[in-house]
């Protein structure tokens, strides 16, 4: 690819929406798994599938699960809260 393309590419990324960006990544890291990598997870769902541990293997969807971000929470750690309310 040349050198112009991939800056005009990059250059329109940095217009796209952070959940499209991150959209974006999933799909090219999905893209970018190694040949032999796929196989053997193919491999693996089928013997699976033959010892009758799974029925069915889901793929994940890239565009259900956004980007999520750390908060930060001031005061002690939410898990204490957490636990104290349960009790």
């Amino acid at each position: 690819m040349a050198k112009a393309t991939l800056d005009r590419i990059v250059e329109e990324i940095k217009t796209l929406a952070p959940d499209e960006q991150w959209q974006l990544r999933e799909m090219l890291d999905t893209m970018l798994v190694p040949a032999g990598e796929e196989d053997k997870r193919k491999g693996l769902h089928q013997a699976l599938r033959a010892a009758g541990l799974i029925t069915q293997v889901r793929q994940p969807r890239a565009t259900d699960t956004p980007h999520r971000r750390r908060i930060e929470v001031q005061g002690k750690p939410v898990s204490e809260t957490i636990l104290e309310e349960r009790r």
